[in-house]
């Protein structure tokens, strides 16, 4: 699902599968219009994992990713206590730092669900090993979705 396309709605999508909501919502995005959506989608006793905080004001160096200071941090508990749902924080980079030796068990974990076709890692740009600079300043300008890929050679 993208979000950057123009009249995405997961739930909509997610409606559109024929299913009737989901057990687990990993939300890497954060914010109130986010939650409150995957909320909406979720099953009774279902788990919402909250992996990042993007939207979050001082997200990305403190550069503010646009976000809306006035919700940037707020989870709808209405719609927790509706759906019976569990929230958990995952800060997958303070518990990365916190013990290094994870890393490596939960790369070959998700090379192996890419081998098994399991997931399909997005990157909405491609870029020849000489234009690292554009590469690096997409990234930094946020015109990147999921990521990039820079080719060491053509």
């Amino acid at each position: 699902f993208n979000y950057n396309e123009e009249g995405a709605n997961i739930v909509n999508f997610v409606k559109s599968l024929g299913i009737k909501g989901v057990d687990v919502i990993y939300d890497t995005v954060g914010g109130n219009k986010n939650a409150k959506d995957l909320l909406r989608l979720i099953k009774f006793g279902g788990r919402f994992l909250v992996i990042g905080w993007t939207s979050t004001p001082l997200a990305g160096g403190g550069r503010g990713a646009g976000a809306d200071h006035a919700t940037a941090n707020s989870v709808p508990t209405n719609l927790i206590m509706m759906k019976g749902a569990q929230v958990i924080g995952c800060p997958v980079a303070i518990h990365t730092r916190l013990n290094p030796a994870i890393r490596k068990q939960r790369l070959q974990t998700i090379d192996e669900w890419v081998k098994q076709d399991l997931i399909k890692p997005y990157s909405s740009h491609n870029f020849a090993f000489n234009q690292f600079r554009e590469a690096l300043l997409a990234k930094w300008n946020r015109s990147i979705t999921g990521n990039c890929i820079l080719r060491c050679q053509d």
